[in-house]
Parts: C-alpha cells; structure tokens; sequence
C-alpha cells in the first residue's frame, strides 16, 4: 500500500489550499490547525489513495456540525472517537479508512483526530473537493439511491456544562442531517458526526480522489511566495487553479441573515455583489453573472493574502475577489445533483439552475 505520513508541513499546506476551496465556507485556518496538530500528537497518520485499499472495504465520512450562532466552539477528541465507536457499536464494520466530508480549512482535517487514535487511514476521496453548505452536497450522491438508509452518529457538546450529548440516527440523508444540526444548536455548539459507511469501490467512483493532494499543491504554492508579499501569495493561488483575481478594494457593506440554520446575506465590494449561503454562491456585477456555485468565488484579506470566510467578512475590509472555474476543482458525486440547489435559489432569491451544467 502506497501511503504518505501525514506532518505539520503537509498540515499546515493542506489547510491553507483548502481555505481557498472553501470558497468562503469551512471554518477558520487556526481553527483547522489546532485539531490537525492534536491529531499528530495522537500518532503517526497516514494518506492513501482509493485505489490503495480493496474495493469491499469500507469507508466512513467524518465531519462536523456547527450550530451557525454557536455559543460555544467546544468540541472534544474523545466526541470524535466517540462518533465512530457509535457506529461500530451498531454494527458497522471497522473501516479501511475515513474521508472528510469537504475540502474547507476545518473540513480537510475532519477524520485527523478519529484516524490517528483508532490507528485508521485517512483517503485522498473526500465527499467533495471544495466546501458546500448542506450535508446532502457532501453524501456523494447517496441521497438519489434508492432504498438507501443513511446511519449518522454524533457525539459533542461540553460536558462542563452538561451540555454533552451523543446518539445514532437512520434514515432519509436530508432527514436525518437536519435533525443532527438541530442537535448541534441545542447544545450551543458543535457536534463530531460520523457518517454513511459505503464500500470503497462507491467512493473511488463518487467521492472527489485526488482533492487533498489538489488543496496541498496549492497550499504549498501559496507558502513559497508568502515572503513575496500578500499580493504574491493570492496570485500562487491563484495560478494554481487558473483563476481570476477579480477586484481589489474595501467590502462596502454585507447584509446578513440567517436561513435554514446557515449564515446567509450579500457582500457588495465595488459594484460587485456576492451572495453567501455559508459558501459564495453567486457573483454579479451590474445584473450580469460571473460565476454560479459550484464554481469558486472567494474573498481573501489583501493585506494578509489569507482568506476571509463569509461569517468573517466586514464593512471596511481590504478585499480581494477571487474566482475560478468549477472545471478546476475536483468535485464529488453530490455536485451532479443540479436539485440541492433549489433552496439555495429560493432563499438567496438568484436563479443558479439556469447557469450550470452540473
């Protein structure tokens, strides 16, 4: 088996890569960094490719549940053990290996933790190769299979507080992830889920192969022009996915609400506007569409190069608007699904279907 141990190196270009495929969405660098180097303190971990394991093995999606307005970030290494046992406990057979459900700062090192104490692989088959709002943009399809059960355990809450709580739950994928994040603001923060056990063989087929080593070259790239200055960074990035650095200058106003329990609203940057839906989902200017989700449409800090995830985002900021093309990005099965985005036209108010060729 082919495997690359995973160190602070190749953590801190993973995240980095996959800030700029977060796409607005998926949590804070430091946040990312502090469960990556508590991983590592656990143990050697590694990465394989799909194609490294047998195709009948199984492989579970570990991510993370946020409540939008959470009180309190807490969330423990023993609730993302936990969140696996419950699955083996329920008859799960151990996995060959765990994928993070996206590739966003936090989203990448999702499975991190879980891997390095249970001495399990993470794989190169991310849900998705870029982050997305909802859970079912992140099950690689598996909302379209017919008769499927999806099995979801969770773990979370600060026990300090006796807000601790942990469960499994089965059923419809949408069902069952709405419940979960309903759980999630119950107890004001955050909750490790693990989630749909499927064959190897349905990952290396709908999953996003090759996504982690896409947000690494990335990630390293933005790394070796960082003494160059902000504007060297954004551009390594920006060549890296043949992107285009849109407009630089200050965010003049973000109107923000919340929908469907995720941060949502508009950013208005220089006569361009940017609607969230916890991701940039679209980018207009004078009425005319640049850029539809799934393509990329992020805003970084132009006096850091880092990027400025949507729930961050201020009046006032130096910005610069970022976008490439969703032909860039390595997208998982849960992108074909033109559907999922329905809600997000309804509460942003934007047409998107009528742009995209999912």
């Amino acid at each position: 088996m082919a495997k690359t141990e995973l160190t602070r190196e190749l953590l801190e270009a993973a995240v980095l890569g996959a800030s700029i495929l977060g796409g607005g969405g998926g949590g804070t660098i430091e946040e990312a960094l502090e469960t990556g180097e508590t991983a590592l303190k656990f143990g050697p971990l590694h990465l394989v490719d799909p194609e490294d394991l047998e195709a009948w093995g199984t492989i579970v999606t570990c991510s993370t549940v946020t409540c939008p307005h959470r009180k309190d970030p807490f969330i423990s290494p023993r609730a993302r053990v936990r969140s696996i046992e419950l699955l083996l406990e329920s008859g799960v057979p151990r996995p060959s290996g765990l994928i993070p459900n996206e590739c966003g700062s936090t989203g990448i090192v999702n499975g991190w933790i879980e891997g390095a104490i249970l001495g399990i692989p993470l794989v190169d088959a991310p849900c998705n190769g870029r982050a997305h709002p909802t859970p079912e943009m992140g099950s690689m399809g598996l909302h379209l299979v017919e008769g499927y059960v999806s099995s979801q355990s969770f773990a979370g809450g600060n026990p300090a507080k006796g807000a601790y709580i942990e469960g499994i739950l089965r059923g419809a994928v949408d069902t069952v992830s709405n419940m979960i994040r309903q759980d999630a603001c119950v107890v004001g923060g955050i909750l490790a889920v693990a989630r749909n056990p499927v064959s190897v063989a349905f990952v290396r087929e709908n999953g996003a192969p090759g996504a982690v080593k896409q947000a690494i070259r990335i990630g390293r790239a933005m790394k070796g022009a960082e003494g160059k200055g902000p504007e060297a960074v954004i551009a390594a990035a920006a060549e890296m996915l043949s992107a285009t650095v849109i407009r630089c200058g200050e965010v003049e106003a973000v109107d923000r609400f919340t929908a469907g329990g995720i941060d949502t609203g508009t950013a208005f940057l220089g006569g361009y506007e940017a609607t969230f839906w916890k991701e940039y989902m679209t980018l207009e200017k004078d009425g005319e569409r640049l850029a539809t989700f799934p393509d990329l449409i992020t805003i970084l800090d132009g006096d850091t190069g880092r990027v400025i995830p949507s729930d961050c985002l201020q009046p006032g900021m130096n910005a610069v608007l970022f976008t490439a093309s969703r032909r860039e990005l390595v997208l998982g099965g849960g992108m074909r699904s033109a559907a999922l985005l329905e809600p997000a036209e309804r509460i942003l108010g934007k047409p998107m279907l009528p742009f995209l060729a999912i």
